[in-house]
């Protein structure tokens, strides 16, 4: 795993082909692809806006941009309004909050937010497979700028998304622990649970998806990942925790949990 940052990333040798994506507002737009023999990272800085969607295919017959709409159609739904994140005080917990699905979550002091960050994982042919955006991660550089924990937020019916919570924790899980050389990692799944967000006043259900990476340089046993699903007004929230476990400095179970309670609507 690793984390995402805008400045010069160094090698990683961490199981499973990680990708990392970061927004950066600049007056020309960057495009950096760096490709590390082992353990293969490729590092992309892209324009704000890009998405974890992939984009349809225009049809020859579609009206130009600047068409008018038919008369008596809906007008085109307005962007959503930026929110912006509310500031804590130093050495407290930090708010974190996902503009595109109206949704804050809370991280350890320690953690690094990145709201406006894309983050997942491609496959050894550079396949992007996985990702996430509004994120947050634990853990930076513990081992060749590895992290610990990566948390955020999936697209409904995204590439990252599989359908159901339990597939798309499988995926999830499977993606992050997946060596160099594209072997598929062996996974286990537990089942769908209730947990309480929002400070207890809403029920969402989360699985628990376990993978052992095969091979592996940082000392990792096993890589878990949950998939928590929030009701949300305008329809489905998936957030997605993916954290090692039994390394030396990985998150104990309490505080991912806090993590995960402490997810609500961005107000």
């Amino acid at each position: 795993m690793v984390e995402s940052k805008t400045s010069a990333p160094g090698s990683t040798g961490g199981s499973g082909s990680r990708l990392a994506v970061v927004l950066v507002v600049v007056l020309l737009v960057l495009l950096v692809v760096l490709v590390v023999a082992a353990g293969a990272v490729a590092w992309r800085l892209v324009a704000q806006g890009s998405d974890d969607v992939p984009a349809p295919a225009a049809s020859p017959s579609a009206a130009p941009p600047s068409a008018a709409p038919p008369s008596g159609a809906p007008p085109s739904a307005a962007p959503p309004t930026p929110v912006a994140p509310v500031p804590v005080p130093d050495g407290a917990w930090k708010s974190v909050t996902s503009a595109k699905d109206r949704m804050t979550y809370d991280v350890p002091p320690n953690w690094e937010p990145g709201p406006d960050t894309l983050a997942g994982f491609e496959s050894p042919a550079g396949e992007v497979t996985a990702l996430m955006h509004g994120i947050a991660t634990y853990g930076s550089g513990w081992c060749d700028d590895d992290w610990h924990t990566l948390v955020g937020f999936v697209t409904p019916g995204s590439i990252s998304d599989k359908g159901s919570i339990e597939a798309t924790a499988m995926h999830w899980a499977k993606a992050a622990a997946q060596d160099d050389g594209g072997s598929n990692p062996t996974g286990s799944l537990a089942e769908p649970r209730t947990v309480k967000v929002d400070g207890g006043r809403t029920a969402a259900t989360a699985v628990t998806a376990t993978a052992t990476p095969l091979s592996q340089t940082c000392p990792v046993p096993s890589i878990e990942v949950t998939v928590v699903s929030v009701s949300t007004p305008p329809g489905q929230a998936l957030f997605v925790v993916v954290a090692d476990r039994g390394a030396e400095g990985s998150n104990p179970d309490a505080a991912l949990a806090k993590v995960i309670a402490s997810l609500r609507p961005a107000r």
